[in-house]
């Protein structure tokens, strides 16, 4: 499906109005789809109201903006679901199959069959060539023509894996750099400014909280289950215990300063070389340890509105769920010194709210 912006790049923008543009453009890129390949893999047709509250798409945080003099980089993070349910098919229909052995015999009859059937035809078309010079083009086609009914006759059970195939091809050329050059372009001519883009796969979708609570809008506004999808959401993230790390207490002694001290000596060329041998586990080491989504400790999701499954917009609900703790444990536990934000925002916390509506009325939801 060809999609198309129009954007009046004259008018002036505020800044808030810059980023919202800017988020609606890359989650219109990242949701686009060919509607050729679909339509093959369904029987019905799949109608836009339900496409857009499907889960089946690439979820998109709110980006982080950071400007310089000639450069705007973006920071984004994603959980790439479509490509998760596109394998998910494959490995269920078509890994078991390509175990069996009947199905391995079928593969090498196939290719026996195809070759005999190559070397007949060559035979037969140098006769009709030298027979029928004027009809070169026509003989060309009625062979083409042969060939692909025997292919589509034998590949049948194959039809729906190369199409799955070629989807996930389509997603995964969405973050390359050739085909992110025109998104690049149309933010280059707003911001007037060099775009780079920083994108960042999450393995789990509860490493953020703006992904964390799209999937239940979505669903909300297709069935008003409020405290079935929280209670679904929240038993989907995985809370991990935090191992809290002793922090380093030694300090040098102002009286043994200027004293030779063997042992310690010794023992810090010898720390120094293991570290020179085991250089790069060493790296390793400290780079997976200060990954900020690497671990959660705990999440809360909350939503209210108009959620009764009647048709009546007589009272709202209001619900809350919540797993682990959402407490900074070095802090408030071991009494380590913390940095402040400005605001009411917490250094360990991420905060999202957002709203929607649906037939008989709006809701919100904050995670």
């Amino acid at each position: 499906m060809l999609v198309i912006y129009w954007v009046n790049f004259k008018d002036n923008f505020s800044p808030r109005q810059d980023i919202v543009l800017v988020i609606k453009l890359i989650k219109g890129y990242l949701n686009s789809y060919n509607l050729n390949i679909e339509s093959k893999l369904r029987k019905e047709r799949l109608r836009r109201r339900i496409r857009k509250l499907s889960t089946n798409k690439i979820f998109v945080s709110d980006g982080e903006f950071k400007h310089t003099n000639d450069k705007v980089s973006i920071t984004l993070y994603v959980y790439n679901r479509q490509k998760l349910n596109y394998l998910l098919k494959l490995k269920k229909r078509y890994t078991s199959l390509f175990k069996k052995e009947k199905f391995l015999n079928k593969l090498k009859l196939i290719r026996k069959v195809g070759l005999n059937i190559l070397e007949k035809q060559q035979e037969n078309i140098k006769v009709l060539t030298n027979v029928l010079p004027n009809y070169n083009s026509k003989v060309y086609s009625i062979q083409n023509l042969y060939y692909k009914d025997f292919i589509i006759k034998s590949l049948k059970r194959l039809k729906y894996y190369m199409l799955y195939k070629q989807l996930l091809y389509i997603n995964k050329t969405k973050f390359e750099y050739s085909y992110l050059q025109g998104l690049i372009n149309l933010i280059r001519k707003i911001y007037k400014k060099n775009v780079e883009f920083n994108i960042i796969n999450l393995k789990y979708f509860y490493f953020n909280s703006d992904i964390f609570t799209q999937p239940l809008v979505l669903k909300l506004r297709k069935e008003r289950k409020l405290l079935r999808y929280l209670k679904s959401l929240v038993k989907k993230s995985k809370i991990n215990k935090i191992k809290l790390d002793e922090r380093s207490r030694y300090f040098f002694d102002l009286e043994n300063l200027f004293t030779v001290n063997n042992d310690f000596d010794t023992r810090n060329n010898f720390l120094n070389d293991f570290i020179k041998q085991n250089k790069t586990e060493y790296l390793k080491k400290v780079v997976l340890n200060n990954i900020k989504y690497k671990r959660v400790s705990g999440v809360r999701i909350e939503g209210a509105g108009r959620l009764t499954k009647r048709y009546t917009a007589s009272r709202s609900q209001h619900k809350v769920r919540y797993k682990g703790n959402l407490v900074n444990v070095y802090s408030s536990i071991k009494g380590y010194p913390s940095s402040i934000l400005r605001g009411n925002l917490k250094p360990n916390l991420q905060y999202t709210k957002l709203n929607s509506k649906s037939r008989i009325g709006s809701f919100g939801v904050k995670g």
